[in-house]
């Protein structure tokens, strides 16, 4: 793991490399917070271990001047102070510190905050991982359904063109029998003939209509709204009678 120490005291910061290179982790250190700072900004380590009291920028400042970024991979921050009392830890958790290691320090506890932040930084990059999938999984489906969606407007546009052309065949051919001369039956059933045909006609202008529509013009905020009327435009088209003849036979 990446580590960085910030502590303006040369012994200090030898006795945390030292025991942080033993766990195995690779240490880089500053003398005070802006070089700590700029030491982040360049190799954006995965734990701080900085001192409250510093010369320049302080521990808390560092700490803020940190989470004010907004990076997407996280910094676990260790805070050394020989401070105590409620309202100094809840001053230094309010910046963004992580976790505390009281002066002078001993070697098994600082192993066991390491361990502690090692672990917490583990779970936080699964998580990480975790949403960088289902972003790519959100992003492969959206894709998946705007072809569905092209593909089912393609067909409902094939198809109310190829249902438009015996249609109007139909209305055609029904128009040249009014022409004859026809007793009052037959005229009824040529009404009847004309009429449905034209709204069925009517009924493929809607079914081409809704297939040329965008769905993107859509909102979730809508959504009932939408819902609502589409529920009731069906219920017409279905309850609409095809003919204003009954059927007398």
């Amino acid at each position: 793991m990446n580590v960085l120490i910030a502590d303006d005291d040369g012994v200090t910061r030898f006795l945390l490399s030292s025991i942080l290179a033993k766990l195995g982790h690779d240490v880089r250190e500053a003398e005070n917070g802006r070089d700590a700072l700029a030491a982040w900004e360049a190799n954006h380590p995965s734990l701080v271990i900085s001192d409250w009291m510093m010369p320049d920028l302080d521990g808390l400042e560092l700490c803020r001047k940190i989470r004010a970024e907004k990076r997407s991979d996280f910094t676990y921050i260790i805070l050394l102070t020989a401070r105590s009392g409620k309202s100094h830890y809840l001053e230094a958790m309010q910046a963004g510190v992580d976790d505390f290691i009281t002066k002078p320090f001993e070697k098994d506890e600082l192993a066991a905050r390491v361990h502690v932040a090692e672990r917490i930084l583990g779970l936080h990059e699964n998580l990480r991982s975790a949403n960088t999938d289902l972003e790519c999984r959100v992003r492969e489906r959206t894709v998946e359904l705007e072809e569905a969606l092209n593909v089912k407007s393609q067909f409902l546009s094939r198809a109310s063109h190829e249902l438009r052309t015996p249609m109007n065949h139909i209305l055609g051919f029904a128009q040249l029998l009014q022409m004859d001369s026809l007793n009052q039956k037959q005229e009824n059933r040529v009404d009847q003939i004309l009429t449905s045909g034209r709204h069925l006609l009517q009924l493929i202008d809607r079914i081409l209509a809704i297939s040329e529509s965008r769905p993107d013009g859509w909102s979730f905020r809508d959504a009932n709204k939408t819902a609502s009327r589409v529920q009731q435009r069906t219920a017409e088209l279905v309850t609409r009678e095809p003919g204003s003849q009954p059927d007398q036979r």
